[in-house]
């Protein structure tokens, strides 16, 4: 008899922790694609941020920033000689935007939480901005909300 119980104790146990193993903050997600973006240029550029949600999970991650016109900043090679000549003479790593963002990006689809994202050395700035374009995007990924989202800055 205490055989037995014994083996039902650690079968309850074993069920109840499978199954708290299974929840997690990434499961709250909502599949889907959502877009947050700055509501004011920067060095002639919005920056904007739009992740897609597969499977509950952040899944694919696009950081880049656009002009008026549709031209993306990590396509501008003005604009990366600039920001590498500028952190070079600061004395800073020599980034820029199509890397820093790439960067940022996969730190996100691999950590599945912002507050796990580092920094990159020499695009604190633009760390910081996607860190706030993804925070203003939480609570739609929760609810399912793939209306664009506009951050203040």
């Amino acid at each position: 008899m205490k055989k037995k119980l014994t083996l039902i104790l650690f079968s309850l146990l074993l069920i109840t922790a499978v199954f708290s193993g299974c929840t997690s903050s990434d499961s709250s997600l909502k599949d889907g694609t959502y877009r947050a973006e700055m509501s004011a240029e920067s060095h002639g550029y919005k920056d904007y941020v739009e992740i897609t949600v597969l499977n509950g999970k952040i899944d694919t991650v696009v950081y880049d920033a656009q002009t008026s016109d549709g031209q993306r900043k990590s396509q501008d090679e003005d604009y990366k000689k600039s920001m590498m000549e500028g952190n070079k003479n600061a004395g800073l790593p020599e980034t820029y935007p199509a890397d820093y963002m790439k960067k940022l990006a996969e730190s996100l689809v691999e950590k599945q939480d912002i507050n796990g994202v580092d920094d990159v050395a020499g695009a604190t700035t633009s760390s910081d901005d996607f860190k706030t374009l993804v925070k203003a995007l939480e609570s739609n990924m929760k609810k399912g909300d793939t209306k664009t989202v506009t951050v203040e800055k």
